[in-house]
């Protein structure tokens, strides 16, 4: 028989809020248990089986919260037992290689998750989230799935990402791209028969082989709860081999206003209570931020003002060991004192439920001077998108999952100033630093960025000279394709000229607007200096080779322009592909050795026919231009993009001058009178003329 209680001994958490629904399940111990999703037993009495799933998404490795893939569950009242079937595929037509594929669950809000081991900004709370790690070929030949009994009902999501991605740089189009598409199915078993279970009234029950469920609703502010099991008879054994589990779930309720600046009377003899309500899929998303403040005089000697954050009941039972542990969540302790009269707590992503902040004051070593005393506490509790909106080293964005809406942290590069220290052996600085200081163990390496939750971590970041040196080598290497330009120019080849001064003009101002610090100077949009940057390095490679093909000067001006505009057209339709540079070059390139291959045949003789133009011209060209491909497809890191970029562009610049032919024949050397005549010429016919007389 079972009964339910106001009065006698606390069972469960002290509850200060809305009414609290608890789930208590009576059994026999020597049941069998219950079928799960997807057996072919027959179901037990009283259960109910349901399936849901979401459309499937390409999952990307970890660099920041925005590139997780997001998925977001109901689970419904009355769920006994929770699966999630994890599938997940590849395009066959690929060779991809085994990854690891990471899924974060968690209950209330998304997951707060830490895959580059960065730090959280001072006083956050990093509320840990289960999480399974498997291979893509173990999850391709098992069913990898996840059972959780008993889940609390409400919101769950699901979080799956790959590992962080190496420093590569890798080029679209040259290395094969593998997709990773991930889905999970959530199936859910829940009871249809649930008795109700009322305060002070007995209620007989017969159990048999599988579970029994009842309900109790707890009254708003009801402060214990006691739970009596009675008159238990067994047959056929001795004892009464009966358990009792007991779980409970806060109805959701409506979102309240921040309370900002609320100053709460504090004794000791009862705590003090402060509620904040978090709406279901609408406060999840952000940071809820706690700030305490007292009088320093009003806290002299060995006065102490504790506290304690808790989710779905409040903690009443303070002491001074502050354990701030409830049935149903493990608090989050704070303090206050003349020495430390300000005390702040960031809760990322809180979950869905009645958050209560309780307060009370503690006297440890003469317990009789707090009778007397109260203390006025100022609160602040609100909830933001992101800490500090990311900080001046970060950018707050809003990010969506269909009708759910978070928000999260896009880092940059830059850091102040770097302080030369003293560092132990394992690399750590010894002594106090200033605030904002970025630092450099020994021995590492200066990957660019501020990283972290809210962009706090500076282990990472450049400082401002960094960021300086690195546009003045991305811009000033391009100052290399003067070279090209003067004998263009000396060469009477005009139109090179000017290709070369456009990719030298467009790269130069592309890169200075490309720095992800202060050191940046746009003279118009991202988009249309990243856009001609790159046209005018396919445009460049299309003409010089197209010029060492020796055309005719019509032909050759007509391929130009079509192939510019091939050029353009390609990179509309995709900006980065490697095939919009190598197709146009490739049939440039095939053009060029179809008309060497006709002098050869014509002339009876390898052409070019001088040695010199073989070992000084075109190996030179030819071995600068291959070094610069594979700098670019293979080499180009994140640590070392701006020194291998620079070559890249020295490179380019520096073949082009090598393999660009000797002037025509035909052709005078430059010169101003005779390119562009300044003076009028008479001309004179030195011819007879007849002259008919009538």
């Amino acid at each position: 028989m079972g009964r339910a209680g106001t009065g006698g001994a606390a069972r469960a958490a002290a509850v200060a809020g809305p009414p609290l629904l608890l789930l208590l399940m009576l059994l026999l111990l020597t049941r069998s248990p219950p079928a799960t999703a997807g057996d072919h037993r027959k179901s037990v009495v009283g259960l109910v089986s349901e399936h849901f799933s979401q459309a499937p998404q390409k999952l990307s490795s970890y660099s920041w919260y925005g590139s997780i893939r997001l998925f977001h569950f109901r689970v419904p009242p009355d769920t006994v037992l929770l699966r999630w079937l994890l599938h997940v595929s590849w395009d066959s037509s690929t060779p991809c290689t085994d990854v690891e594929i990471t899924m974060h669950f968690r209950h209330g809000a998304p997951p707060v998750i830490n895959p580059l081991g960065t730090s959280f900004p001072n006083n956050t709370i990093q509320q840990p989230s289960f999480q399974v790690r498997a291979l893509l070929t173990s999850m391709l030949l098992d069913n990898t799935s996840v059972n959780v009994s008993h889940p609390a009902p409400g919101d769950w999501f699901v979080a799956a990402h790959l590992p962080p991605s190496s420093q590569k740089i890798e080029v679209q189009g040259f290395a094969p791209t593998c997709a990773y598409v991930f889905q999970p199915d959530m199936l859910v078993m829940r009871a249809m028969e649930v008795s109700i279970l009322e305060p002070d009234v007995p209620l007989p029950q017969t159990l048999l082989s599988h579970p029994n469920y009842l309900k109790i609703f707890v009254p708003e502010y009801t402060q214990e709860l006691l739970l009596e099991l009675q008159g238990c008879v067994s047959s056929g054994s001795p004892g009464c081999p009966v358990r009792l589990t007991v779980g409970g779930a806060t109805l959701p309720s409506n979102f309240q206003k921040p309370m900002d600046g609320i100053s709460v009377l504090v004794r000791s003899d009862a705590p003090s209570l402060l509620r904040l309500h978090l709406d279901t899929g609408m406060d999840s998303g952000g940071s809820l931020t706690i700030t305490l403040r007292v009088n320093k005089t009003e806290v002299s000697g060995d006065t102490l003002v504790v506290a304690c954050v808790n989710a779905a009941s409040a903690f009443l039972s303070f002491n001074t060991s502050l354990n701030c542990t409830t049935a149903f969540f493990q608090g989050y302790p704070l303090s206050l004192r003349a020495s430390s009269p300000v005390a702040n707590l960031i809760i990322p992503y809180p979950e869905t439920s009645s958050w209560y902040l309780s307060l009370q004051l503690l006297c440890p070593e003469s317990p009789g001077v707090c009778e007397q005393t109260m203390v006025h506490v100022e609160t602040v509790l609100y909830l933001v998108p992101c800490l500090n909106d990311c900080g001046p080293y970060g950018q707050c964005l809003l990010l969506r999952r269909y009708s759910y809406l978070y928000a999260g942290c896009s880092c940059k590069a830059v850091c102040t100033w770097v302080m030369v220290g003293i560092w132990n052996s394992e690399g750590f600085p010894l002594g106090a630093l200033a605030p904002g200081t970025c630092l450099r163990p020994l021995n590492t390496a200066w990957p660019p960025g501020w990283r972290g939750w809210s962009c706090t971590d500076n282990s990472t970041a450049q400082t401002v000279a960094q960021q300086k040196v690195a546009a003045l080598l991305l811009t000033l290497s391009n100052l290399m394709f003067l070279v090209p330009i003067m004998l263009s120019v000396q060469r009477a080849f005009l139109v090179e000229a000017s290709v070369y001064f456009y990719t030298m003009f467009f790269s130069t101002f592309y890169h200075a607007c490309d720095q992800p610090g202060e050191a940046v100077l746009c003279i118009l949009s991202y988009d249309t200096l990243q856009y001609c940057d790159f046209l005018g390095s396919g445009v460049s490679t299309w003409v010089t080779i197209l010029c060492m093909a020796r055309l005719k000067t019509v032909l050759k001006h007509v391929l130009f322009l079509l192939g510019t505009l091939v050029i353009a057209m390609s990179l509309q339709l995709d900006r980065r592909g490697i095939w919009n540079m190598m197709g146009p070059c490739l049939f440039a390139f095939m053009i060029m050795a179809f008309m060497w291959v006709q002098r050869c045949r014509h002339r009876h003789q390898c052409y070019p026919t001088s040695w010199q133009r073989w070992a000084f011209c075109l190996l030179p060209g030819i071995s600068m231009a291959s070094m610069g491909v594979a700098i670019y497809t293979s080499m180009m890191t994140s640590d070392n993009y701006y020194y291998t970029h620079s070559i890249w562009h020295i490179l380019l610049a520096g073949s082009a001058a090598f393999l660009l032919p000797p002037r025509e024949e035909q052709t005078e050397p430059w010169a101003c009178s005779q390119k562009f005549p300044c003076h009028y010429q008479i001309c004179k016919n030195n011819q007879d003329e007849l002259y008919t007389v009538t």
